[in-house]
C-alpha cells in the first residue's frame, strides 16, 4: 500500500475531528463568556450541546489549543491546525522512535529541530491522539506493520507502565487543565509532588520510629521497675531468713549448753543413787 492510499484512508478517519465552524463557535462562546464574566464551564456545556460532543471533550480541546498557542485569548486563526499529512507523519515518526526505545519527548524535540515550543506542540498533539484518537493511531500502526516497520504500541506500553511521561493520570483533570492553561510543566509538577510525598513519608516513618523507640523505652522502664521491686522483696526475704538462721543457731547453742549441764547433773544424781543403794543393803544385812 502506497502513502497516497494510506493518507486517503487516514483523511476519512479524521472527519470526526473538529470542523472549522465548530472551532469558530467555540471561540465565539469564549468571547461572549469573557465579556459577560460567565464561567468557561458554561461555555463547554453550551458548545457540547450544539455540537453533540461531551463537555469534557470540549474542555480538553480548548485547553489543548491554549497550550499549543501559549495564549489564553487566542483567535481561531491562531489555532494552527495540523494537516492530515502532518498528523499521519507525526504519529508514524514518533511511534517508530518509541519502538527504538527513544522517549516521545526526545523524538518530538528531534523532529522539531530543537525548538522547544514546536516540540511541545508535537508532543501534546501526539498525546491527544493517543488519548482520544485511537482509531487513527491504530490505522497508522496497521500501515507500519504492513510495511514491516517497527512500531510502538502505546496502549500496551501504557498498560504495562512502560510509558510514564508525565503522570497526569494520577491527578484530577481540573488540575491538569489549570496547569496546562498556566503553562506549567506537568512532568516537573508531578516530580515535585513525588518529592514532597517522599519527604512527608520519611517524616512519617521517622515519627513512627521515634514512637516505637519511646514505647520500647517505656517498656524497659516498667520492666526495670518490676525487677527492682522483685529485688527489694528478695532482699527483705533474705534478711528475714538470715535473722531466722541466726536465731536458730543461737537456740541450738543454748540447747547444747543446757544438754551438757543436764548430763552433768544426771551424772551426779547417778552417784547418789548408787550410794543410797549401798547403804540400804548394809542395813539389811545387819538385821
Amino acid at each position: 500500500m502506497n502513502n497516497a492510499d494510506s493518507l486517503q484512508r487516514f483523511e476519512i478517519s479524521l472527519r470526526s475531528g473538529w470542523k472549522d465552524k465548530e472551532k469558530l463557535m467555540l471561540w465565539d462562546e469564549v468571547k461572549k463568556a469573557q465579556g459577560s464574566g460567565a464561567p468557561l464551564k458554561r461555555v463547554f456545556e453550551t458548545v457540547a450541546h450544539k455540537t453533540g460532543r461531551k463537555p469534557n471533550s470540549v474542555r480538553n480541546y480548548y485547553y489543548m489549543k491554549v497550550k499549543e498557542t501559549g495564549e489564553i485569548t487566542q483567535k481561531p486563526s491562531s489555532f494552527t491546525p495540523f494537516t492530515k499529512e502532518e498528523i499521519y507523519m507525526l504519529l508514524r515518526t514518533l511511534l517508530a522512535a518509541g519502538a527504538r526505545g527513544e522517549s516521545i519527548r526526545g523524538a518530538a524535540l528531534r523532529l522539531a529541530g530543537g525548538d522547544k515550543t514546536l516540540m511541545l506542540r508535537y508532543q501534546n498533539k501526539y498525546r491527544s491522539l493517543i488519548k482520544s484518537g485511537r482509531p487513527i493511531v491504530e490505522q497508522v500502526m496497521a500501515d507500519m506493520s504492513q510495511a514491516n516497520e517497527a512500531c510502538l504500541n502505546p496502549y500496551i506500553a501504557a498498560r504495562n507502565g512502560a510509558q510514564k511521561e508525565d503522570g497526569r493520570m494520577y491527578i484530577p483533570e481540573s488540575v491538569v487543565d489549570a496547569l496546562m492553561a498556566s503553562g506549567v510543566d506537568i512532568q516537573r509538577f508531578i516530580k515535585g509532588l513525588a518529592k514532597v510525598a517522599s519527604l512527608a513519608q520519611r517524616g512519617k516513618e521517622a515519627r513512627r520510629e521515634m514512637q516505637m523507640i519511646a514505647a520500647q523505652n517505656e517498656s524497659i522502664k516498667n520492666e526495670n521497675e518490676m525487677l527492682s521491686n522483685a529485688n527489694r522483696k528478695l532482699k527483705i526475704k533474705l534478711q528475714k531468713e538470715t535473722e531466722r538462721s541466726t536465731a536458730a543457731k543461737t537456740l541450738i547453742r543454748q540447747l547444747l549448753t543446757m544438754s551438757r549441764a543436764t548430763a552433768q547433773e544426771l551424772s551426779g544424781l547417778a552417784g547418789i543413787g548408787e550410794w543410797i543403794g549401798d547403804e540400804s543393803a548394809a542395813g539389811a544385812d545387819a538385821l
